[in-house]
């Protein structure tokens, strides 16, 4: 109880290095699950918006990106869907083009042709206005979170390569893209005439996949031939190199720059306890004793920065929640797992090597240490 005492008596005596050991420990914390929440939320979203679809197979590029499809930089003929449509298994097919764009954040635009896409999808369910008034009209469709973030409303307006489009309808999200556009428009201010980036084929009888997804590769050679199904599961559970290179990347950015400023607080926490230390051994006090004391102040500042940073976690997704509602947060609770994991190795890291060295000097160097 006395050590414990100690401890806390050792914190409180000097608030603003304790303050400044917290806040380096708390910033690690929201670092790393910011970047996972965004990260991961992101994919779980695009994979339920697209398992909505109503889709049973999707035709692609075989150059397409192995998972994100919706840059749009690979393109398809346009006339593939009729031949698509020839089979006697097929109920429909609907060709899309995508556009992506980073304008304030990353916006991707979905090209539809909107009889042939809702035979295919189901129905959108308006909340306002209405559907495309023509196959070439510069109208958009957005859904009511894509609304929400961007402050538009039914009549507003936007510009899309040079292009004024003008909103005209709300859905409830849920299906597919956040904004969608007559695929007619995007071909003409994309230069991409008689193009799209996929096709989405209805079966009358999902019985027939197998059968019809080989007929399709007969048909179409040089595209790749995918069931909705496969293509969600690798959403959910597979991830591209590139995805895997960033997320190693950024969270590995995060853990740097979070340890780095743990390890530094820490081992000026204690290498200022130095004269501290030295009086201690003065009195008697074993090397065994003095690290214990050091870790035990190191796990008191550890706790409490992985609190304060799950609290300001906390805080910044409902901050980032109101601001931006179509963005998606996910935090897998393993992650929560290895951010105390990272925290406690980079915590005891910076505050163990101090400790011992202290532990270890001479007593009478130590009391001279200024």
């Amino acid at each position: 109880m006395t050590a414990l005492k100690l401890v806390f008596t050792n914190v409180l005596h000097r608030p603003v290095r304790a303050f400044v050991s917290v806040l380096a420990i708390s910033l690690e914390v929201v670092l790393i699950l910011l970047v996972i929440g965004i990260a991961n939320g992101m994919i779980q979203d695009n994979a339920d918006r697209q398992q909505n679809l109503g889709a049973d197979i999707i035709v692609r590029p075989a150059n397409a990106p192995p998972l994100f499809f919706t840059t749009g930089s690979t393109i398809i003929p346009e006339s593939m869907g009729e031949t698509l449509s020839s089979l006697e298994s097929v109920r429909a097919v609907t060709p899309i083009l995508f556009l992506a764009q980073l304008q304030g954040s990353w916006r991707s635009f979905w090209g539809i042709d909107l009889p042939s896409f809702e035979v295919v999808a189901g129905s959108l369910d308006f909340l306002e206005g209405r559907r495309f008034s023509g196959p070439e009209a510069r109208e958009a469709i957005i859904d009511d979170l894509h609304a929400r973030s961007n402050g538009l409303a039914v009549g507003h307006h936007f510009e899309l390569k040079g292009e004024t489009f003008q909103v005209v309808g709300i859905y409830r999200n849920g299906i597919g893209g956040r904004v969608y556009v007559p695929i007619r428009s995007l071909q003409a201010i994309t230069d991409k005439a008689g193009q799209a980036s996929i096709f989405l084929a209805k079966l009358f009888d999902s019985g027939q996949l197998e059968t019809a997804m080989a007929r399709m590769r007969e048909l179409a050679p040089n595209t790749s031939v995918t069931s909705m199904r496969e293509w969600v599961s690798l959403l959910r559970n597979g991830r591209p190199p590139a995805y895997g290179t960033f997320i190693t990347g950024v969270v590995g950015l995060a853990i740097s720059i979070g340890s780095f400023a743990c390890f530094l607080s820490m081992y000026t926490t204690i290498a200022e306890r130095t004269r501290e230390i030295g009086i201690l051994k003065s009195l008697g006090a074993l090397k065994g004793y003095i690290v214990n004391l050091v870790m035990m102040e190191i796990l008191v500042l550890c706790l409490t920065g992985l609190l304060a940073g799950f609290l300001l976690t906390f805080l910044s997704l409902q901050f980032l929640r109101f601001l931006y509602p179509a963005q998606i947060l996910l935090i897998p609770p393993v992650w929560v797992m290895l951010t105390v994991l990272f925290v406690s190795v980079s915590g005891t890291i910076g505050g163990l090597y101090p400790a011992l060295k202290a532990a270890g000097s001479d007593p009478i160097k130590a009391l001279s240490y200024e």
